[in-house]
């Protein structure tokens, strides 16, 4: 089982109301909780976003434009290849 705390929230008035008639007593805790948890992923995941973003913008600024789909870099090595086994003239 999970370690748990007790804590005292204050919410607004609505928001309390839509809650009760959500979840039952006895099982409003775990209705929060869950949805506290949805919440936390969700700024993870938006905080992660962020940190791919400010990369890419890193990466761009360092080497310029590069290719955006897995064709495109497909693409690329075959020229490259195709360049590597060209016989000399």
């Amino acid at each position: 089982m999970t370690e748990t705390t007790r804590v005292t929230l204050v919410l607004p008035t609505a928001l309390w109301e839509e809650l009760k008639r959500l979840a039952p007593p006895g099982e409003r805790s775990r209705f929060a909780a869950e949805a506290l948890e949805a919440e936390i992923r969700r700024q993870r995941r938006r905080e992660q976003l962020l940190q791919i973003q400010q990369l890419q913008k890193t990466l761009f600024e360092k080497y310029g434009e590069m290719p955006a789909g897995a064709e495109e870099l497909h693409q690329l090595r075959e020229e490259r290849d195709a360049q590597l086994l060209d016989p000399l003239p």
